[in-house]
């Protein structure tokens, strides 16, 4: 009995993944074929969630409800740092003109916390509450540059070497750089967010088509976006002094 019950939430659960990833109203039919699950068993699931509020039924099409964006405010106060950091994404913005990412790393997963679009018309997919790339975006290296022995050894995947090779020069400079690694055509420049006890908790950047954002530019977005990161560090941390402009000091 107690393995049924375990079965439906883990089966809800898959629902509301894939009405989150596709971002649309859904049918029956189409989220059956998805998850690989019967018609009935889904349509039940989805009434028994539509009465929660955690979709919302629309002439039999199905979108996530308003308790489904409860539950993400409530985790983005938990993680404690969203809204210190959203007045530096505001500002990286304003001065880049390109999309700043904010990502928050938990139990050898990154992901996308939030997210400032560039005002110019070619934008970046990525979204808010998907998982990102640790050995390929910026924000993940940098991160990683950051880690303990201890810390490398919860990541669900070995830490490629050409990574771990990168990671002297971006604690001498305070950033990483993702030059067409993660997405072809896309730069980024990223620096990790510590917290109070010394842990890599997140992270930030820049990224930009290549065309907008040419290698003459990585000095200068790459100090923006250290300087954010550290003042993030500071503010969450309780600590002024905890970072100076070339990166994470002792103590």
């Amino acid at each position: 009995m107690e393995s049924d019950k375990i079965r439906v939430i883990t089966r809800a659960f898959a629902i509301l993944g894939h009405l989150a990833k596709e971002r649309r109203p859904l049918g029956v039919t189409e989220i059956a074929s998805a998850v690989a699950l019967p018609k009935a068993t889904v349509y039940r699931i989805l009434d028994t969630l539509d009465s929660e509020r955690a979709v919302i039924n629309r002439g039999g099409m199905y979108e996530l409800g308003p308790v489904t964006l409860l539950l993400a405010d409530a985790y983005r106060r938990q993680v404690g740092f969203s809204e210190t950091a959203r007045p530096h994404l505001l500002s990286l913005s304003n001065r880049t003109k390109e999309t700043i990412h904010l990502f928050v790393y938990e139990r050898g997963e990154f992901y996308y916390l939030d997210k400032i679009e560039s005002p110019y018309q070619v934008r970046m997919h990525s979204r808010v509450g998907g998982r990102a790339s640790l050995f390929r975006l910026s924000a993940g290296k940098a991160l990683l540059a950051e880690f303990s022995p201890e810390d490398l050894k919860e990541l669900h995947e070995p830490l490629p070497a050409e990574v771990a090779a990168e990671f002297p020069e971006i604690r001498s400079r305070g950033y990483a750089i993702d030059d067409e690694q993660n997405e072809h055509g896309l730069r980024c420049v990223g620096a990790a967010i510590i917290d109070a006890a010394g842990r890599p908790r997140g992270g930030v950047s820049v990224s930009a088509p290549v065309y907008r954002f040419p290698q003459t530019l990585l000095g200068e977005y790459g100090a923006l976006v250290r300087d954010a990161a550290a003042a993030i560090s500071r503010e969450i941390s309780g600590f002024e002094e905890v970072w100076d402009s070339g990166g994470r000091t002792a103590g």
